[in-house]
Formats: structure tokens, C-alpha cells, sequence
């Protein structure tokens, strides 16, 4: 059995009974499993996790933006995340028994009938991507919804596949195989942005220099409804950095401003491997393997 672990993220995170529609969607429409379902009010964005085979994946997806176009409308979104679509961003990662060339066929299958049923132009990132230019999904999603629809989409604009406008109330989506992925947020006490930026700026100052960080994006946003801000990361290597390293570099910088930390939070799902490396990082333990954690003996694969 092939598994891939699919985490569309949907433009909707206030409306409830929209949140539920694309839940039930995706459940009833294939054997995909959802695993998680992340949202947040200031983000304005709903992050959910399948776990299943290829055509399940497929299915659920197909589903979940056939619901979303019809619920969604960008013109009327509000929210601090970036996003060009209803249905933003579709990412897809190995699980079990599965490449990444697997990975990489599904999404542009996806791709194809996402532009074909729903008329949205479509942008391939990531090892999906057809051009290195691509690849970034900040690249990719730059100026937003706003500016995607404000003019015909050619040139370095063009989609991989798909119309050449951006669809009037759900703009476009971006597809594409990557590795794992660790969504980790840092919240700070204070209500000025300006702390969360000098932060995120120097993370990818670190990560540029090469002097650690490793694949570590980060940006700032204003949590509004908490009276708050964060650093908002994407851990991308997660086998160079664990979730402490980032932690303890932005409680670090943050003390140095004298800013007190309101709290982490992690969206959707995490490999036990990644938990365990953050545990050993966080007391200067040589890294232990997954043998030595009691509970991984009471699995039936290990009786």
C-alpha cells in the first residue's frame, strides 16, 4: 500500500460551518483519511491533513475545492497570511511506500483537473515545479490574490496549466511534491509587529548566511483577536533543525528586546522522529532511536 500525506490549505479559518463543509467533503468523497484539521481566525486559513493512497488523495482534494470554490470568496477575504486562492496551496509528501516521483505524478494530475473542472489556473512548486523559478511558493504567491486578478496572467505570470485569468472569487491554486514539512509558530507578548519582523528577518538573514537555520522560512503576523503577534516558521529540513532550535533562537532574540514569549503552536501533524530530535536538542541528549521509546515496542508491527 502507497500512502501520501496531503495538506491542502483552504482561505477560511472564522466561518465554521464553511470549515465543516470542506471537512465533510474530502471524508465522504474518498477512503483518505483526515488526520487534523488546523485553523485560526487571524490567519484566516484552514490547514488540513489527509493521509491516504493516490486516488483517494485525489479524490478528497477534487472534493475539497469543489466545496471551497463555492464558499469562498477571495474579494470578500481578510486575513494576515499571504494566499492567491480558495484553495491555496496543495502540498504532497511521501509516507509510506511511496516516492517522490510518485508524489510528483499525482500533483500534476491534481493540477490537470483542478484547471479542467474548475477553471482556476494552476502553479507548480516545489519538485513539481517546471521552472527553478518556481520552486518557492513565496515567489509564487507574491502581491497575492489582489494582484493575480488586477491583469491577464502571461509572461513570468503564466500558469503551468490552466486559464491565463485568475478565477474571479477563488483566484488560483499552487500544487507540488516536497519533503516533510514542520509548520511551527511563536507567539510573542506584545501587540508592535515590529519585534516579530526584526525576528523573522533575521532567521532568514541566519539561513541565507548559511550559519544555521537551515530551510527554516519565517514571517511575521498580527494575531489581532488575541491582542498578540508571532513568527510564523515553515521548518523545511527538518533532519538539520528541530523545532528547539527555532524556539530558542526566537526566545533568544526576543529576551534581547525584553519581549516575553505568549506561547508556541504547531500546525497539523509531526513525525514522532522530529518530536524526538526537538527532546534531545532541548537537554543536550545524543540523539536516541526510536528503539529505545517504550512505547514504539507495543506496536503491532513490532510484537
Amino acid at each position: 500500500m502507497k500512502l501520501i500525506q496531503c495538506v491542502p490549505n483552504f482561505s477560511e479559518g472564522r466561518r465554521t460551518e464553511v470549515i465543516g463543509a470542506l471537512r465533510g467533503a474530502m471524508e465522504n468523497a474518498s477512503a483518505a483519511k483526515l488526520i487534523d484539521c488546523s485553523c485560526d481566525r487571524d490567519h484566516n486559513r484552514c490547514v488540513i491533513t489527509l493521509l491516504g493512497e493516490p486516488e483517494a488523495i485525489r479524490d478528497a482534494v477534487i472534493a475539497g475545492a469543489a466545496t471551497a470554490v463555492k464558499l469562498i470568496d477571495l474579494r470578500e477575504h481578510k486575513g494576515e497570511h499571504p494566499r492567491i486562492g480558495a484553495v491555496d496551496v496543495v502540498p504532497l509528501t511521501p509516507a509510506l511506500n511511496c516516492t517522490m516521483d510518485d508524489c510528483i505524478a499525482l500533483s500534476h494530475e491534481i493540477g490537470r483537473e483542478l484547471a479542467e473542472r474548475f477553471g482556476l489556473p494552476v502553479y507548480f512548486y516545489e519538485q513539481s515545479a517546471r521552472s527553478e523559478q518556481r520552486k518557492n511558493l513565496a515567489v509564487v504567491r507574491r502581491g497575492g490574490f489582489e494582484t493575480l486578478r488586477e491583469s491577464p496572467l502571461v509572461g513570468e505570470r503564466e500558469p503551468d496549466v490552466g486559464p491565463q485569468m485568475a478565477h474571479p472569487t477563488a483566484g488560483a491554486v499552487v500544487v507540488g511534491a516536497r519533503g516533510p514539512l514542520i509548520a511551527y509558530n511563536v507567539n510573542l507578548n506584545t501587540q508592535d509587529i515590529t519585534p516579530a519582523q526584526n525576528i523573522a528577518a533575521k532567521i532568514r538573514q541566519v539561513r541565507e548566511e548559511g550559519s544555521g537555520l537551515v530551510g527554516v522560512k519565517a514571517l511575521a503576523i498580527n494575531l489581532w483577536s488575541r491582542g498578540l503577534t508571532q513568527v510564523s516558521t515553515n521548518i523545511t529540513r527538518p533532519e538539520c533543525v528541530s523545532i528547539y532550535d527555532v524556539y530558542s533562537f526566537i526566545e533568544k532574540e526576543a529576551e534581547a528586546m525584553e519581549i516575553e514569549i505568549a506561547g508556541s503552536e504547531l500546525i497539523g501533524v509531526i513525525r514522532e522522529d522530529a518530536l524526538i530530535a526537538s527532546f534531545c536538542s532541548s537537554i543536550n541528549l545524543p540523539l536516541i532511536p526510536t528503539t529505545r521509546i517504550l512505547d514504539s515496542w507495543f506496536r503491532i508491527d513490532n510484537l
